[in-house]
């Protein structure tokens, strides 16, 4: 029997999500003009929106942006190919695989910005250390995922596959992947939000050791000199470029694939 979906149409969602943020905007607007907190502590949208163009036009903010990016995707790439072929290898081994289990449920839990001072006395205060943070801030997500979603891939499946001749890197290409596509997507929305959170906070630590980096780094220097209104305006090209990843990539390979394939409900 076939579930009903009660999802929305697409264009509803994002007119009830643009309404809400607009609806926040005006409400923090409002607040900030009760009087009944700080300016320094508690800006005006208006004064955040004016700095945020000033360090738009100035370059600074996107030059931090691109810094930022870059070592995400560096590091979020290293992840993937890792995870890839840990979980590949626990397809194989079950003695392997438990290693893997074992391994994830004691360094899951645990906080890549936790690692840090470590990886700085084995990498020192550059690049290669947050590239690090990012790695193993998002690998867990990814072995986890891509674990279940190859082990949930239906055997029957598989063995209709072998039945028609399907062997090898084919069967992985046109058997388990799309099998495991739901859970390999809902990882890579998990590492990316991860990679972002360690990215910023590994260069908050730097910015303090006197570094530089990224957003984070700008974020830090900003609050050290009290400019706090573009300290709000990092947090929102953060938020910002969060929300276009997250429409203009995943939902928009979600929809195209795992709905359209019917493998969820919207």
């Amino acid at each position: 029997m076939k579930a009903i979906q009660l999802g929305k149409n697409p264009k509803t969602k994002t007119l009830n999500q643009g309404l809400f943020i607009v609806g926040v905007m005006i409400g923090w607007e409002l607040l900030a003009r009760t009087g009944w907190f700080p300016p320094l502590l508690f800006p005006s949208l208006s004064s955040i929106l004016i700095n945020l163009f000033t360090d738009l036009t100035s370059g600074e903010i996107l030059g931090r942006l691109g810094f930022s990016l870059y070592l995400i995707g560096v590091g979020l790439g290293l992840a993937i190919v890792t995870a890839a072929v840990t979980a590949t290898f626990a397809m194989i081994s079950p003695l392997f695989s438990d290693w893997v289990q074992a391994l994830m449920a004691i360094l899951h839990p645990l906080p890549g910005i936790a690692v840090l001072p470590i990886i700085i006395l084995w990498l020192g205060t550059g690049p290669q250390s947050i590239i690090a943070v990012i790695w193993f801030s998002s690998i867990w997500p990814l072995i986890t995922n891509l674990h279940t979603g190859l082990r949930s891939v239906p055997a029957t499946q598989i063995e209709a596959g072998k039945n028609l001749g399907i062997k090898g890197i084919s069967l992985i290409r046109l058997i388990l992947l799309p099998g495991a596509f739901p859970y390999i997507l809902s990882g890579l929305r998990v590492a990316w939000a991860r990679a972002w959170q360690a990215s910023v906070a590994a260069e908050m630590v730097f910015g303090a050791s006197g570094g530089e980096g990224g957003l984070g780094w700008f974020i830090y220097k900003k609050r050290f000199f009290m400019e706090i209104p573009s300290v709000f305006g990092g947090m929102l090209i953060i938020i910002l470029v969060g929300l276009l990843v997250e429409r203009l990539c995943f939902e928009l390979v979600e929809i195209r694939t795992v709905r359209r394939w019917g493998m969820t409900s919207e």
